[in-house]
C-alpha cells in the first residue's frame, strides 16, 4: 500500500481497555440509538458505537441499569458521536413512564463546549425532516428563530411537541440547580468540584429512571476532579450494581509503577489512547505534540494524549480523621432508608453561606442509626420552606443545627416558626465523638451516596476550645457540610432519646351543672370552666 494512503495510518484500538457493566444488565437497547443516528445522520465510529450499547444497557424490569456512567478518552476522538445520540435517543425514542415531559441536561465546564454541543444537535435535527416535525410549531422558521428551539440569553434549549426539552447549560453559578432532570449529561467532568456537583446531582434524585452520564479527559491537580475520580475507582475497582466505566487507555496506566514506565513516544501507546487515531486524529498530529513536548512537558502529553491517570497508591491516601472509611463504606444498604417516625433533620451551610445541605437520621434497630443525605443545592434561599415541608411531612421533625455556622439563615428559620435545636460547643464535640464511634464499630448503615462518601474522605478536624473537634475542610476546595450533616443527625437522635418525655396531665374531670346547683353560688352557666 502506498505510504501516502490514509490506511497507512495506525489505527486507534476500538475496544477500551476498561469496560464494566453494571452487575444489574440483562439487555441493551443500542438499536433505539442506531436508529437515531439513521434519522440525524450521525455516523459512528466501532468505539463509539460499543461505548452507546454499554451506555444503553437496561435491567430486568426495563430500567436502566447504570444509574451512572463514565467514560475516560482523550480529547478530539468524537465523544460527541456519544453524547448526541444518546441524547436525541432520550429527547425523541425513551419517554417517560407516566407519560409526562422528560427534560434532559446537558453540562459543561465551559459555555463554548455547551453551546458547541447544543449547536451540534440543532443542526442533526434540523437537516432531518423527520426529527424536525416533533419541534414545537413543526420546527418553522420565524422571526424569531425556529420553533422548539431556544437561542436566546445563554438559554439553549430544544423542546418537542410532546414537551420533552433538552437543555445545554454551563456549570458555573446557579444553573441547572432547582430543576428536577430525567437525565443528566455531565461533559468536562475533568471539572467536578464537590461543591458544584452536590447542588447539582440531586436535581436528578426524583427522577423515576435516573442516570447520570459522566464524559472527560484526565483532570490535573488544580481542576477539582474529586467526583470523575470516584466514578473512575468504582468503575475499575467493577462489581457494582449500578456503575458503569469505559477508559481507552495504555495497558499499565491504572498502575502508579507500571503507569512511570510506559514509553510515551511508543505509537503503540499512542493507538491504545486514541480510538480515533488514523479516523478523526492524524498520526502526524500525535507526533508533533511528541515533538514538542517530549522533553519539556512529558507529564502534559501523558495526561492530555494518553489518558494516564493511575490509581492513588493505598499508602498515599492521607488519613484526614479517626473514621475508618472502609466500616463506613461496608455499612452500605440499600435498605438503609431514613424514614417514618423519629427521624431527625440536620443543616449545614457551606462557608460563606454559598450552599447548603439537608441530612437526616432515624433510629434503625436497637443497635443502630441510619443516615442520609436529602439534599445539597447552592445558596440558603430555599432552606427555611424545605425545612418546614419536610418537618410537615416527617411528623415535627427535630431540627438540629450549628447555630454558629447556620447563622445566615436563622432569622428566616425564625420567621417561618420553625422550631430547632441549637447545639454548643460542647455538643458539636460530642457528636463528632459519637459519630466516629458508631460508624468504626458498624452502627451506622446508610444507601450508597458517593457524594458522601467523598464529603467524609476529604474531611479533616480541628480544635473547637477545651471542647474537643469537629470537621474541618482539609482545603478550600473540598466542602464538608454532608459530614458536618450526617453526624449532626446522628447525635439529634441519640439527643430526642435522652431527652426525658414531658407528661401531659390528664384534662380534668368534666363537671355537670344544674341550674339549681348553680344558682346559689352564683355561677354563670356561660363562663363555667369545663
Amino acid at each position: 500500500m502506498p505510504s501516502n494512503s490514509p490506511r497507512s495510518e495506525l489505527l486507534g484500538l476500538q475496544e477500551p481497555r476498561v469496560r464494566t457493566l453494571p452487575l444489574s444488565r440483562v439487555d441493551s437497547l443500542i438499536d433505539d440509538v442506531l436508529d437515531i443516528c439513521d434519522l440525524g445522520a450521525i455516523q459512528c465510529d466501532p468505539w463509539q458505537e460499543g461505548a452507546l450499547e454499554a451506555i444503553a444497557s437496561v435491567d430486568a424490569f426495563g430500567q436502566w441499569a447504570a444509574t451512572e456512567f463514565g467514560v475516560l478518552v482523550s480529547r478530539q476522538q468524537g465523544k460527541g458521536n456519544i453524547l448526541l445520540p444518546y441524547e436525541l435517543a432520550h429527547l425523541y425514542l425513551w419517554p417517560r413512564d407516566d407519560g409526562a415531559p422528560k427534560l434532559i441536561g446537558h453540562t459543561a465546564h465551559e459555555a463554548a463546549t455547551a453551546r458547541e454541543a447544543f449547536r451540534r444537535a440543532r443542526r442533526a435535527i434540523l437537516a432531518s425532516p423527520i426529527l424536525r416535525a416533533e419541534l414545537v410549531g413543526g420546527g418553522k422558521q420565524t422571526a424569531q428563530g425556529v420553533t422548539g428551539i431556544s437561542t436566546g440569553n445563554g438559554n439553549w434549549s430544544i423542546e418537542l411537541k410532546n414537551g420533552n426539552r433538552l437543555v445545554f447549560f454551563t456549570r458555573t453559578g446557579s444553573a441547572g440547580v432547582g430543576i428536577s432532570f430525567d437525565v443528566l449529561i455531565v461533559d468536562e467532568a475533568q471539572h467536578s468540584p464537590l461543591s458544584i456537583l452536590e447542588a447539582l446531582l440531586p436535581a436528578s434524585d426524583a427522577s423515576p429512571n435516573l442516570q447520570v452520564l459522566f464524559t472527560g479527559t484526565v483532570p490535573k491537580e488544580d481542576q477539582d476532579g474529586e467526583y470523575f475520580e470516584g466514578i473512575r475507582d468504582r468503575g475499575r475497582a467493577g462489581g457494582q450494581e449500578r456503575t458503569g466505566w469505559i477508559e481507552h487507555t495504555p495497558v499499565g496506566s491504572d498502575d502508579p509503577d507500571t503507569a512511570a514506565k510506559i514509553d510515551l513516544g511508543s505509537p503503540q501507546t499512542w493507538r491504545e489512547a486514541n480510538p480515533g487515531l488514523g479516523i478523526r486524529l492524524a498520526l502526524k498530529t500525535v507526533q508533533d505534540a511528541w515533538d514538542r513536548m517530549g522533553q519539556t512537558n512529558p507529564e502534559a502529553f501523558a495526561r492530555q494524549r494518553c489518558s494516564i491517570w493511575p490509581s492513588r497508591r493505598a499508602a498515599e491516601v492521607e488519613k484526614l480523621s479517626d473514621l475508618d472509611l472502609d466500616a463506613w463504606k461496608h455499612q452500605a444498604d440499600a435498605d438503609a432508608a431514613v424514614r417514618g417516625d423519629g427521624v431527625v433533620l440536620s443543616l449545614a451551610l457551606g462557608r460563606g453561606g454559598g450552599y447548603a445541605t439537608i441530612c437526616k437520621a432515624v433510629r434503625f434497630d436497637s443497635d443502630s442509626i441510619a443516615v442520609e443525605h436529602h439534599k445539597t443545592k447552592e445558596g440558603t434561599i430555599w432552606v427555611a420552606g424545605d425545612l418546614k415541608l419536610l418537618k410537615k411531612e416527617l411528623g415535627n421533625a427535630l431540627v438540629v443545627l450549628d447555630p454558629k455556622n447556620a447563622a445566615a439563615v436563622i432569622s428566616s428559620l425564625d420567621q417561618a416558626g420553625i422550631k430547632y435545636l441549637a447545639m454548643n460547643l460542647d455538643e458539636i464535640a460530642a457528636a463528632h465523638t459519637l459519630f466516629i464511634e458508631y460508624v468504626n464499630a458498624g452502627m451506622v448503615p446508610h444507601r450508597d451516596q458517593p457524594e458522601v462518601t467523598k464529603s467524609l474522605e476529604l474531611a479533616t478536624t480541628r480544635n473547637i476550645g477545651r471542647a474537643g473537634v469537629t470537621w474541618e475542610q482539609s482545603d478550600p476546595t473540598k466542602p464538608v457540610s454532608m459530614a458536618q450533616g450526617v453526624t449532626w443527625a446522628l447525635w439529634g437522635v441519640l439527643k430526642s432519646e435522652a431527652s426525658p418525655k414531658k407528661k401531659t396531665l390528664p384534662p380534668p374531670a368534666p363537671r355537670v351543672v344544674t341550674t339549681g346547683r348553680s344558682a346559689p353560688r352564683g355561677d354563670n352557666l356561660r363562663t363555667i370552666q369545663f
